[in-house]
């Protein structure tokens, strides 16, 4: 079950699924997930015989081969200026686990910081929150108090934030009370505390406020604080769904699926991950991909599954990863992801350098101070400019992906090296329009970009486990 924290203005999301493919991935930024086109089409899809929730629908956010030799294929870009690793802010992460009412209550999931205006996601996932203190720089902050509460909490000062909030939900902010719920909820900066939680969501959602009104629903479904009532559950969720709010169309579309306080209908869950996973909603992305892969309230189609399963896994998402797996081993046999002798599936930083070096790829730069390592690879690899290989935390630290870049100047090019590709790894598992395709390897993602505007085609091998670690600075 997510629970929704409602701080920062909702940010924009790219229009491509494959802006992960770009300098993006370079910078460390989040991937967008699926694209506005692939969650379009699949409310498309839905839209014509979905049942009664949803009619309103929400408005839309704006929204590599693998050896080095004769058959490599990947070009350069500039070098990525922030990429460099940072010492984190105070850490407001914490994991909760709170108790569902039923066998078939919702995940509980915890909260995972102030990430956008009406957004926590968490679903399944109980794991740490992203850096608050980056989610903090991504939007314009509000001025005067509300401002001041969301850099404290950025910041790790909850009892500060606390306060602000407190006195803001006291005048009626909606908003503040529904984040007044989030800290007592996941005992931040206070005592755990569903009671007082679910006063202030419930004052939230009397208010009108979208998230309130989805964390209310969320402690009605699984009885904390009070009795549990997945009907009233699913008419808090409509209502916050309704309003475009991600998580709560999110667990309405649970609901839908499991039977629980609804009428089970998987065609109405898909409706409703479907307009979640348009705001790039993690859980729903996988959810959505899931249904696609087994044809449950939708057409059967290997190819969306995939995108949805891949938008979901490069954010983390545990289930989407297996799901790839499986959908690799149960497609065509396809070659393992190597780099100049090298699998790439498990490898670390010092190895892949050592690796590197032993082949006689030229380093531009091998700075650990920075998440990519970046090289020289016109000696190596035939029409490629750069390459860079990019790694998680920790010691050592895991490969996460590896970016080839070539000069493509005219589709030709790109269409030429695209073959080269496919000539290694057989028909891809998805596409996106012309310019972007996708090979599902199981424990490897290989997929390729064209960029007309930029002259370029870019060839990359993701590592689905790490990739989503390396966007942490």
């Amino acid at each position: 079950m997510c629970i929704a924290f409602s701080v920062l203005p909702r940010r924009v999301s790219g229009p491509s699924l494959f802006l992960l493919l770009t300098v993006a991935l370079l910078l460390c930024g989040a991937p967008s997930g699926l694209t506005a086109r692939a969650a379009q089409a699949g409310q498309k899809a839905l839209a014509p015989g979905a049942p009664a929730p949803g009619a309103a629908t929400p408005a839309q956010k704006n929204a590599a081969t693998d050896q080095a030799g004769s058959n490599a294929a990947p070009a350069a870009t500039a070098q990525p200026p922030s990429d460099r690793r940072t010492p984190a802010a105070p850490d407001s992460r914490r994991a909760t686990r709170h108790g569902a009412a039923g066998k078939n209550a919702l995940p509980a999931g915890g909260s995972t910081g102030p990430q956008s205006d009406f957004s926590a996601q968490g679903a399944a996932r109980t794991g740490a929150e992203p850096d608050a203190a980056a989610e903090a720089t991504a939007a314009p902050l509000p001025q005067g108090p509300a401002g001041e509460a969301i850099r404290a909490y950025a910041r790790g000062d909850f009892l500060k934030a606390r306060d602000i909030w407190q006195k803001l939900a006291e005048a009626g902010d909606g908003q503040a009370m529904n984040n007044l719920g989030v800290l007592y909820d996941q005992a931040q900066g206070v005592e755990p505390d569903a009671g007082r939680a679910l006063h202030w969501f419930a004052l939230s959602a009397k208010a009108g406020h979208p998230s309130g009104m989805s964390n209310y629903g969320r402690m009605l479904e699984q009885g904390r604080g009070i009795a549990a009532a997945p009907q009233e559950a699913a008419r808090w969720f409509d209502l916050a769904a309704r309003k475009g709010q991600p998580e709560a169309q999110y667990n309405l579309g649970l609901l839908y699926e499991q039977g629980r306080g609804v009428a089970q209908s998987d065609q109405a869950a898909a409706a409703w991950y479907s307009r979640a996973a348009a705001q790039q909603q993690t859980e729903a992305l996988a959810r959505l991909g899931h249904l696609y892969r087994t044809g449950r309230g939708v057409a059967r189609n290997a190819g969306r599954a995939t995108l949805l399963l891949y938008a979901a896994a490069m954010n983390g998402q545990a289930q989407a990863m297996k799901e790839l797996e499986e959908m690799a081993r149960e497609g065509p046999a396809r070659p393992r992801a190597v780099l100049f002798g090298r699998e790439l599936d498990n490898v670390d930083r010092a190895t892949l350098r050592a690796t590197l070096k032993t082949a006689g790829l030229p380093a531009s730069r091998e700075d650990d101070a920075f998440i990519c390592d970046l090289y020289d690879a016109r000696r190596l690899i035939p029409g490629a400019s750069q390459m860079a290989a990019c790694y998680g935390p920790g010691a050592p630290a895991p490969l996460g992906f590896v970016k080839i870049d070539y000069p493509a100047s005219d589709k030709a090019t790109a269409e030429r090296i695209l073959r080269m590709v496919e000539e290694r790894f057989g028909p891809p598992s998805a596409g996106e329009g012309d310019d972007a395709r996708l090979w599902n390897l199981g424990s490897v993602v290989v997929a390729t970009q064209y960029a007309p505007t930029h002259r370029r085609m870019s060839l990359m091998y993701m590592i689905p486990r790490v990739y989503h670690l390396t966007r942490r600075k």
